[in-house]
């Protein structure tokens, strides 16, 4: 009698399991580049203007991963958050991107654009401070750090 000689995670598990993941993902989000365009600051209205690279559109998943923060400076005191942000990796609808979730890396940005069952997720700007993802990668996984003082929809 010969030994089973399959792996003990069937090769079809990454695929097979991918649309309970994507099931979750219930906001939409929008991640760019700042340092790309042509965006210029006005203090006068406290906007920028301009353009930036925009790397993905589409779904996403947004939970907590750790406790609010608090930074040292007294010059400028901000209540910090870390987020885990889950991408699918072929739903970018941003045009031109066949589905693809691009290389996305720290200091990039993150605005969530639609989040229908917690629209405070909106009022939010991200950015992305961890890129690594699994080896046994299903889905995009991005750490974001999350400026709770910052309103981005606030004119």
């Amino acid at each position: 009698m010969a030994l089973n000689t399959r792996g003990a995670v069937d090769p079809r598990w990454l695929t097979h399991n991918q649309p309970v993941g994507y099931a979750l993902q219930l906001a939409t989000v929008r991640i760019y580049n700042p340092a790309s365009g042509d965006q210029t600051y006005d203090p006068a209205t406290n906007s920028f203007s301009g353009t930036s690279t925009d790397l993905y559109t589409g779904p996403a998943r947004i939970q907590p991963v750790s406790n609010v923060t608090e930074t040292p400076e007294e010059y400028n005191p901000t209540a910090l958050q870390s987020v885990r942000v889950v991408l699918p990796l072929n739903k970018n609808t941003l045009e031109g991107s066949d589905g693809v979730v691009p290389d996305i890396r720290p200091n990039d940005k993150m605005i969530v654009t639609a989040s229908p069952h917690n629209a405070q997720l909106e009022k939010f700007s991200y950015m992305v401070i961890g890129v690594l993802n699994s080896s046994n990668a299903w889905e995009r996984t991005l750490l974001c750090r999350v400026d709770l003082e910052l309103d981005p929809t606030n004119d």
